[in-house]
């Protein structure tokens, strides 16, 4: 509480934040006080003191959280069954600490490993008005390190699966409509597939003027949401995917499928359309503007998937130079004849289980294997 009433004084704030792949302590505030922020920060840092009364509160916040996503639909079917469909048994959104690893957790673990923190590699980022000379001299002199920084702890691996086969995975949901997504591994990252993807997302796969909205939902009233799209992965290393998505009545599946998978094998040509969506994606790009940090995030952005440009102006200058033909053949290459990994929220006895059968086997997951965990009797 004193380091909070402290910062409010200053007219500063301190977050901390995890990724996947990632952990950000960030100082954020009024210019002046900077220097008095960076030492309450360090200070942090180094002296944190373990709090027997404050953890098992957080414990039970993380469980609280848990239970909350088992009843989020959107958890479900994007963050457990699209990561199965990815990732297979073992994935980022399972391999985490059981609710009784939690429970086992001792204050003093999680202390030292703040206290450990300054000690690995790590990088410096400054927004604001003093100079870069300046805010380095401020760095050196306060921010505390070991003469030799250690090397990250080792990575754990989430090989992304090929899709080979046609496949259902299905996990039950108390709705009166169903939910799915399709999914196929495309390619590896590649640079040049970025203006194609952006053009065709917005022609075929999203918004109320797309191909896949129009046909299935205004023109056959076979689904409340329909939408497409070829994803680009935020790492080199990671790939491509196709993906759609259909969200209908449980008796109405079977037809919203196999209209999707017409569209999905057999991309219509409407010029008009075509015109419209290149118009639209072009004023997409004109009109985001990147300022203050965010120049910096969107620049770290393009080193993690190897690049030194702005994508947005790699793409704004090839979207006007590409052809409905071109877009056609870009389709046919990394789209048409995809198997899919079926993945399906839903009541089962409500759900045509032969209809799914017919799309690929069919394995029924428990909440258990999407996400570690499992509702609290």
């Amino acid at each position: 509480m004193d380091l909070k009433k402290e910062l409010f004084k200053l007219g500063l704030n301190i977050d901390v934040f995890a990724s996947d792949d990632r952990s950000y302590v960030t100082l954020s505030g009024l210019e002046k006080n900077l220097e008095k922020g960076v030492e309450l920060l360090e200070h942090v840092l180094a002296n944190a003191q373990p709090d027997e009364t404050a953890l098992p509160g957080l414990v039970a916040d993380i469980r609280k959280s848990r239970q909350d996503q088992l009843k989020n639909k959107g958890a479900l079917l994007n963050g457990g069954l699209v990561s199965f469909a990815k990732y297979g048994p073992v994935s980022p959104s399972n391999d985490i600490l059981s609710n009784e690893q939690l429970a086992a957790l001792k204050p003093q673990e999680l202390v030292d490993r703040i206290h450990a923190l300054t000690g690995y590699k790590h990088k410096v980022f400054y927004y604001g008005r003093k100079g870069a000379d300046e805010v380095a001299a401020l760095m050196a002199r306060l921010h505390k390190t070991p003469a030799v920084l250690k090397d990250y702890p080792a990575e754990r691996k989430y090989p992304e699966l090929p899709t080979t086969a046609n496949s259902v995975l299905f996990a039950e949901y108390d709705m009166v409509q169903t939910e799915m997504v399709l999914s196929s591994k495309a390619g590896p990252f590649d640079v040049e597939k970025l203006p194609y993807a952006s053009l065709f997302n917005e022609y075929f796969g999203s918004g109320l003027s797309s191909i896949v909205f129009q046909e299935i939902r205004e023109a056959k009233a076979l689904a409340y949401g329909a939408s497409a799209s070829y994803t680009s992965p935020a790492k080199k290393q990671d790939a491509h995917y196709v993906r759609a998505f259909i969200g209908t009545q449980a008796d109405k599946l079977p037809d919203a499928i196999d209209a999707m998978l017409k569209l999905m094998n057999d991309m219509p040509i409407a010029d008009a359309q075509f015109e419209g969506a290149k118009t639209s994606a072009l004023k997409v790009i004109a009109s985001t503007r990147i300022t203050k940090e965010n120049i910096y995030w969107q620049w770290d952005a393009a080193q993690r998937r190897g690049l030194d440009q702005d994508v947005r102006k790699y793409n704004y200058e090839r979207i006007p130079k590409i052809t409905l033909p071109d877009l056609k053949t870009f389709f046919d290459k990394e789209i048409k004849g995809k198997p899919y990994t079926y993945c399906v929220i839903g009541k089962e006895s409500a759900m045509d289980m032969q209809a799914l059968e017919k799309l690929g086997p069919v394995r029924k997951l428990s909440k258990k294997e999407l996400f570690g965990y499992d509702e609290e009797k």
